[in-house]
């Protein structure tokens, strides 16, 4: 008998790869019909449920779409198929295969809501089309999604809690995938369910060196110079250009190549990280030219606050990172009501001392910097508009150029740059507005900004434009302020991002509405430029963005230094969290934050002085549950100069236990759960109340489950394949091996056999070779799977796939993924995600190895 040989590969999966027996024979003596090469199972992600007549279901012989409605769990995420009408799927143009869909206009469920509650649609269309989406709960209007906003959601506010009928409708021309969720938990809440598609700058990547290869560093020290392919940004940090050989070593194509070749960076032992150079782009949308009134300052009690602080923030230095600054042609001078506040800034996106911004061929000259530094510090002199903060200097910063867009590398630099000042003085601004975003999470940018906070400067940034609720950085960041916009009627704005990660909001208008019902549309107006007789001329437009929200909460931090400028970074925090910055009610909401930025209370309260303390807790919000985060420590920071006395846990559910030490900073608590105490798959949330200082108290929201759903969760049926490591021209994954899994008892089991040789090819059979395995719903019926709003697993990790080689005779068993509707995101978290640019999932294949057939009676469809 052959012995059992094993490679166990030692990695954060483990691997064992066998050539496996039984005691009568060997390997060799198995019929290659019976023998396979690769087998595993799937599970499937908490809460995941299936609509029940996607085009799986469809497709079946004489199948129509269900008209009973479909009973949902307390907490589910399920994907669903929408379409107004039958057809065909349009191809080429639109990345499709020439397939046939069947209608199905509407889906119905049942679902449990309790006040407080939310339900959330996700649309994604089909065929990379926009497709229009309606959510409605019974008894409330509907709620739409379009191309522009992909989200929609309903809160039961008030009523009775019970079972409501809930209706996803397609109002579209197309078919669409969909997701609807609901979930206790903040992990699923805040899941991202599109793959990652941030843009970079091709052909560079931003590389930190571990510290002993940083003393010497001679590939990355050559130079400074932008021209040798180095760029010194931080103390162990370059940006570095690829050079023709690395370009031709990661197979000569672009972008392909860039992200290839930032593998091999990862690769080589000094290097400690390597991402790619990220895109950021200006947070605005354009709106149309109108001469309103600046209704948003009375909105954020601006006329008070100037009688508390009438310098309008003099010698506070603001940093504007933006387009930089308009300036007429032949002029020396920058917009007349800038320039008086105006002193040296940079530009890092032509490398020079000349921030100006010199207009764009790609789309409208808005000239975006201009506008967001005149609600920053436009001065006053009767002739325009004056800013929030009139009496500061404007330090102009240049890091976006054609279309609002610039890259991460040029951003971290030039904080780099303001953080470390002259030589021997303090920082260049004491505040820095970011009217920018789009960035995944860096860990470059989140320590040079960390290190400006420590110098005591405060960062401010715009929430983003998306209407969603995935983070934005650098505003989800932990060290800066991240500003949602509303309209006139202090309402969320219907364009601004929202979620757990909002600080606070400020007026961003918007052209759609007169929520104030002054007559005209509520835009924000300061200074920029206009077109007259084919020259650009200093002038004034309304705009409407949570860019225009940010400087808002940028000007009063200015006038808030200027009272009082060793004011920092905790002790603003803490002036927030205490509803001293804004009209708060008492509730922090995923839509405002804190609030809506009021600010005579925000420089009363600097010109006060503010002692303290305050505690808050990180994370804001604890999530347990038996098959997540079962413990978590929570650290409790204390922000004001006055000690924290008398600390102690005043009460917390039942179903916790915690342990507190508040003998040193940061204080900590220890939360576990207790799920003996818990009712099964019932969601239980409470507060773990935190006394101190007399009458002082924090309230940490917990949230706890028993989650028992395994056995009945279902991502509907899969298809597992093993597909080619190099996409083809089209940049499509083609199988070359498939084989079909329906759930049982909540998770899906998979086997290939060996491929004989000999034709017909069976779907199944594998040769020997290097793969990706993957598997995931075709819940669309377009013939690709992994799509966005299609379930998907990766082997091992989704997001980290690696190469599964199948070789001669040798059986790779007990393999194992996990399926689900989310998608991987960048973060600190996740170091090593990288993005996908344009990937349009994995392609089916049919017994002749060409396209799945549209066919509905075929039998590898089955």
């Amino acid at each position: 008998m052959r012995a059992l040989i094993a490679l166990i590969v030692l990695s954060p999966w483990m691997v064992v790869l066998a050539g496996c027996s039984d005691s009568g024979g060997s390997d060799d003596d198995v019929p290659e019909s019976l023998f396979s090469p690769l087998s595993g199972a799937i599970a499937i992600e908490a809460n995941s449920r299936i609509d029940q007549d996607t085009m799986d279901q469809l497709r079946r012989e004489g199948a129509s779409p269900a008209t009973a409605e479909q009973q949902l769990p307390a907490s589910f995420v399920l994907a669903g198929y929408v379409s107004p009408n039958a057809g065909t799927y349009p191809a080429p143009a639109r990345a499709c295969q020439p397939q046939d869909y069947e209608q199905d206009p509407l889906d119905t469920f049942s679902v449990p809501l309790a006040v407080g509650e939310t339900v959330v649609l996700k649309s994604f269309g089909t065929c990379g089309a926009d497709v229009a989406l309606e959510l409605q709960v019974e008894g409330y209007p509907a709620v739409r999604t379009s191309g522009r906003d992909e989200t929609a959601q309903f809160r039961l506010n008030a009523g009775q809690a019970g079972d409501y009928q809930v209706v996803v409708r397609n109002v579209g021309n197309l078919p669409s995938r969909y997701v609807l969720l609901k979930t206790a938990g903040t992990a699923q809440q805040n899941a991202a369910y599109e793959w990652p598609d941030h843009g970079y700058v091709e052909g560079e990547a931003i590389v930190t060196l571990t510290e002993s290869a940083s003393a010497a560093a001679p590939a990355f020290n050559m130079s400074a110079q932008r021209s040798a392919g180095v760029r010194k940004l931080g103390e162990r940090t370059w940006l570095r250009t690829m050079t023709n050989t690395a370009r031709a070593m990661a197979g000569g194509q672009m972008p392909p190549d860039t992200l290839a070749w930032i593998r091999s960076l990862r690769e080589q032992p000094e290097v400690e990280s390597a991402v790619p150079n990220y895109q950021m782009r200006s947070q605005s949308p354009v709106g149309e030219p109108l001469y309103g009134k600046q209704w948003h300052y009375g909105m954020i009690n601006g006329p008070v606050a100037w009688q508390i602080e009438p310098s309008g923030g003099a010698g506070v230095n603001v940093a504007v990172l933006d387009t930089g600054l308009f300036r007429a042609s032949g002029s020396s001078g920058w917009h007349p009501d800038l320039d008086r506040n105006v002193v040296t800034g940079r530009d890092f996106v032509d490398n020079d001392s000349d921030p100006r911004d010199p207009g764009s061929s790609v789309g409208g000259n808005v000239y975006h910097g201009t506008h967001v530094a005149g609600t920053v510090a436009s001065v006053i002199d009767n002739k325009g508009s004056g800013g929030v903060a009139f009496g500061t200097n404007l330090l102009p910063v240049r890091v976006l150029g054609e279309g609002g867009t610039g890259s991460s590398a040029d951003l971290i630099d030039a904080i780099a740059w303001l953080v470390n000042g002259s030589s021997g003085q303090p920082p260049r601004a004491q505040v820095v507005n970011m009217s920018l975003g789009g960035l995944p999470e860096i860990p470059q940018l989140e320590s040079v900004m960390a290190a400006g906070v420590n110098k005591g400067m405060l960062f401010v940034a715009a929430a983003g434009n998306a209407a969603g609720s995935e983070k934005s950085y650098p505003a989800a960041s932990r060290n800066v302020l991240a500003v949602s916009a509303v309209d006139g009627a202090r309402n969320l704005a219907s364009y601004s991002n929202f979620g757990s990660w909002i600080d606070l909001a400020a007026p961003g208008g918007d052209a759609g509405r007169d929520a104030n019902t002054d007559g005209e549309a509520d835009l924000i107006w300061s200074t920029s430029a206009v077109l007259k007789s084919g020259q650009y001329e200093a002038d004034y437009r309304g705009l409407q963005g949570t860019s225009m929200a940010a400087p808002h909460v940028s000007g009063v931090l200015a006038m808030m230094k200027a009272e009082k400028p060793e004011l920092d970074y905790g002790d603003i925090r803490a002036l927030l969290e205490s509803g001293e910055l804004t009209e708060y009610s008492g509730r922090r909401s995923d839509q405002v934050g804190f609030g809506v930025l009021d600010a005579a209370k925000a420089v009363s309260a600097a010109s006060q002085g503010f002692a303290g303390p305050v505690l808050s807790a990180s994370p804001a919000v604890v999530s347990l549950s038996n098959e997540g985060v079962e413990a978590q420590v929570v650290e409790l920071n204390v922000y004001g100069s006055a000690p924290v006395t008398g600390a102690s846990v005043d009460s917390h559910p039942a179903w916790l236990r915690v342990t507190e030490d508040f003998s040193q900073k940061p204080f900590t608590l220890e939360v576990i759960l207790l799920p003996d105490r818990l009712t099964p798959d019932v969601a239980a949330r409470g507060d773990i109340v935190v006394s101190y200082n007399g009458s002082k108290q924090l309230h940490i929201p917990v949230i706890g489950q028993l989650i028992t759903d395994e056995k009945a969760r279902n991502a509907g049926k899969h298809f597992v394949l093993l597909v080619g490591t190099e996409p083809n021209e089209q940049g499509v994954y083609l199988a070359e091996a498939q084989v079909t899994a329906t759930v049982q008892d909540g998770e899906y089991s998979f086997q290939f056999e060996a491929d004989d040789g000999e034709e017909p090819r069976q779907l199944s059979g594998v040769a020997p070779g290097d793969y990706y395995l993957v598997a995931g719903t075709d819940i669309d019926g377009d013939g690709f799977i992994c799509q966005s709003g299609e379930a998907c697993a990766e082997y091992p990790v989704t997001g980290l796939r690696e190469v599964v080689t199948v070789k001669v005779r040798q059986s790779i068993s007990g393999l194992r993924m996990t399926t689900g509707f989310s998608r991987p995101t960048i973060s600190a978290a996740s170091p090593d995600i990288l993005p996908r640019p344009k990937f349009k999932g994995y392609q089916l294949i049919d017994s002749r190895g060409r396209a799945v057939s549209t066919n509905p009676t075929r039998k590898a469809l089955q």
